[in-house]
């Protein structure tokens, strides 16, 4: 009996010892516990700030998802809008190549009429040839017959001659007749005389017979009469003779007259005829002289008619080749604008992707996370949303410029001013940076331009060279005015442009990005901003840079000498 009540109580001892271990332990996990419970509370408390920290970084997220998707909507909108406009450009351009094949097909007409023409215009030359070698054989006939002509007025000339000689050889003969009828006369009268005196010889005689003695006497006297009497006869017998003879000669001569006016009465009329044939060939000439005219006329309006369908040829062509030029312009912007918004939208999309990834993180370690990696996380979504939102206002306000809906208001401008208010708000990120931006500008330099392009070239200028210069680097911005502008510089002394790179900075086709020294992000858009606002005052830009010495990026203004106001 005492033995068990010995193990009885040793087992009691035993389970008191265990139970106060058991209560020790309880107290040291109590007091674990209360410790825990105040780590606890105390988690709970920053869980709370945290959780307030959160709602109101919710909100501003909320309040920036908002104008994100306001934006993104306008965006969209103008996508939209840019997408119909493309459509239509689309449309456009299909109109214009079937106005261009019409255009081709019309030019091939044209092509088809010149070579109808030019072989019409050959055949005209041939004729033309054709004519003028009948020309050459009629003028070699007018020449052959102007010489006929010639010899034939010098044949008339010596008929002229000839019938003169003939007209004075007939009034010769006139003469030598009317004196041969005078001496016929003269003859008849003496043949009257003889007769007279025959008679007297009768009474004579008679009175001889009477007077017998007087006849012998007288006898004598007639017989010498009579000797004389018969050598009178027999020359009036000589000259009838020669009369005769006369006769004769002038009968052969009338004769020859006769004939050689015969001969030349047949020449006479060979002379008319030929004159007739002269006239016939001289109007047949005048007539193939006027059809070669009409001809040449009508040659003459041909080409005339020929040179304005060339001229029109060539103002169509001309306008073809101005139309297709603008069409492969058009095309060109359309598939460099489609390129540039495929690089927007990557560009865009890459910003949103870390902003999503960041929040995602969020949404399922927040708790897991400590504080430092939340702000890391937050700040890193902070960056990545200012970043989509400056990418987006470029995009918008180049969406506007190319639509030309930005106002242009030009105005008197004091330059030093408007470029410090311009570069007062990067002031922060070069100080973040460690960068000095250094003025060397005179004061009194007016420019005549608009207030918000100056300044958002300005800035372009100047975040592009804070972004591309190493900390403990400098930005100088100058300006230096000559007779007709002035030359604008913001120049640094960064990374440098590779000099492949030179040419395309200001191309929408070749858009170029590149990280800064600070691992910057960027499109490209800011500098094809400022270019558009530069030419829209009438200036240039470019850039002069060296790869690792810096960037030196110029610009012209039209300048203004009056002082404002």
């Amino acid at each position: 009996m005492k033995k068990g009540d010995k193990s009885e109580a040793e087992d009691m001892d035993l389970k008191e010892d265990e139970l106060a271990i058991a209560n020790k332990e309880k107290a040291k996990r109590e007091a674990e516990l209360a410790i825990a419970n105040e780590e606890k509370a105390k988690r709970e408390a920053e869980l709370v700030i945290a959780n307030k920290q959160k709602a109101k970084r919710e909100a501003e997220l909320v309040s920036a998802k908002g104008e994100i998707e306001k934006r993104a909507n306008e965006l969209i909108i103008a996508n939209i809008k840019k997408t119909e406009r493309a459509d239509e450009l689309i449309i456009a351009n299909k109109e214009l190549v079937f106005q261009n094949r019409e255009k081709e097909k019309r030019a091939d007409e044209l092509i088809m009429a010149n070579k109808e023409l030019a072989f019409q215009n050959s055949e005209k030359e041939k004729r033309v040839a054709e004519l003028v070698i009948a020309n050459s054989e009629k003028e070699k006939r007018a020449d052959e017959l102007i010489i006929a002509n010639k010899k034939k007025a010098e044949r008339e000339a010596e008929l002229i001659i000839a019938n003169k000689e003939l007209v004075f050889q007939n009034r010769e003969k006139e003469k030598r007749a009317d004196e041969l009828i005078m001496a016929n006369k003269e003859l008849a009268y003496q043949n009257d005389e003889k007769e007279k005196r025959a008679d007297e010889l009768i009474m004579a005689n008679k009175e001889l017979a009477y007077q017998n003695e007087e006849k012998e006497k007288r006898a004598d006297e007639l017989i010498m009469a009579n000797i004389e009497l018969a050598f009178q006869n027999e020359e009036k017998e000589k000259r009838v003779a020669e009369l005769i003879i006369a006769d004769k000669e002038k009968k052969k001569r009338a004769d020859e007259l006769i004939i050689a006016n015969k001969e030349l009465a047949f020449q006479n009329r060979e002379k008319e005829k030929r004159a007739d044939e002269l006239i016939m060939a001289n109007k047949e000439l005048a007539f193939q002289n006027e059809e070669k005219a009409k001809r040449a006329d009508e040659l003459i309006m041909a080409n005339k008619e020929l040179a304005f369908q060339n001229e029109e040829k060539e103002k169509r062509a001309d306008e073809l080749i101005t139309t297709n030029k603008e069409l492969k312009q058009l095309l060109q912007l359309n598939a460099d604008k489609n390129r540039f918004i495929s690089i927007l939208a990557h560009d865009l999309r890459s910003p949103f992707n870390n902003l999503l990834g960041l929040s995602e993180i969020l949404i399922e370690d927040i708790r897991k996370l400590n504080k430092d990696e939340i702000e890391d996380i937050a700040d890193n979504i902070n960056k990545s949303a200012k970043s989509s939102f400056k990418l987006l206002e470029n995009i918008l306000i180049w969406a506007r410029a190319q639509q030309g809906k930005i106002p242009f208001d030009p105005q008197i401008l004091l330059f030093t001013d408007n470029c410090k208010d311009a570069v007062e708000v990067l002031n922060p990120i070069a100080k973040a940076k460690n960068i000095a931006i250094n003025y060397s500008a005179s004061n009194e330099i007016n420019v005549f331009a608009d207030a918000d392009m100056l300044k958002t070239v300005l800035r372009n200028l100047v975040s592009n060279a804070i972004k591309f210069t190493n900390k403990g680097g400098a930005i100088s911005i100058n300006a230096e005015q000559t007779d007709s502008n002035i030359t604008v510089s913001v120049s640094d002394n960064g990374i440098g442009i590779a000099p492949e790179n030179l040419e395309k900075l200001f191309e929408m086709s070749e858009v170029i990005t590149t990280n800064g020294t600070a691992e910057e992000t960027g499109t490209g858009l800011g500098l094809l901003l400022c270019k558009e606002f530069v030419e829209r005052h009438g200036g240039k830009i470019w850039v002069e840079s060296e790869l690792g010495k810096g960037s030196d990026f110029k610009f012209t203004l039209p300048i203004f000498t009056d002082q404002p106001g």
